[in-house]
């Protein structure tokens, strides 16, 4: 089974909004070992990747490498910082790892549940690696995309799963206004069967 752990990584500091989702999805799993890794973060914790961060171009780059690294070692389920969990993820634990497609071309590192050790977590941390260079998405959404498919270690659930909306969506609805937030905000909870929501933020689109 993959460990009852929830864990995120974060910068130094967080809004309100970051610290309700965050907040929503601990009252989710009560029993769970709650986990931030928040900027600054002891490199000696990290020795796989530490090494690679000053090559990192972004904050989000960084956080991949140490999801990536924190599931290899420890296991668990990570949530991106604008990620919310939306009903108790338990039965999703019976599994070797899982994901969600965001969509038919892409399957996202925002949210992730692995085993510890689960053979697929060291060659994505390799890529990942390799593709510093490349920006935040190639090092991150791509190397999932490109690792995730077409194993059988490796639940892969559909889009309304863990992405309830497209990204798209929220300009669809103008979510720069207050109508337009409200109704975004309340697409995820006209799906019964969605365990969690990406708030889409695009935080990978800054620099550090």
């Amino acid at each position: 089974m993959i460990p009852r752990t929830l864990f995120r990584t974060v910068p130094t500091v967080t809004d309100d909004q970051t610290e309700a989702w965050w907040n929503a999805s601990v009252a989710l799993t009560p029993d769970w070992d709650h986990i931030t890794y928040r900027d600054p973060i002891n490199p000696h914790d990290f020795p796989i990747t530490a090494p690679f961060w000053g090559s990192c171009t972004s904050g989000a780059q960084m956080a991949g490498l140490i999801r990536l690294e924190a599931l290899h070692k420890h296991g668990g389920l990570y949530l991106d910082g604008d990620a919310e969990l939306l009903r108790d993820p338990a039965p999703l634990l019976m599994t070797h790892g899982f994901a969600g497609w965001e969509d038919r071309n892409v399957i996202p590192d925002a949210i992730l549940g692995f085993q510890a050790g689960h053979p697929v977590l060291p060659v994505m941390i390799a890529e990942a690696i390799a593709m510093l260079s490349e920006g935040a998405w190639q090092s991150g959404p791509g190397v999932t995309t490109r690792n995730l498919q077409g194993r059988d270690d490796v639940l892969l659930l559909p889009p309304g799963s863990l992405f309830p909306y497209h990204y798209s969506i929220k300009r669809q609805y103008r979510a720069d206004t207050a109508d337009g937030r409200a109704r975004v905000a309340q697409i995820p909870h006209e799906q019964p069967w969605a365990y969690a929501v990406h708030h889409w933020r695009h935080s990978w689109r800054s620099a550090p």
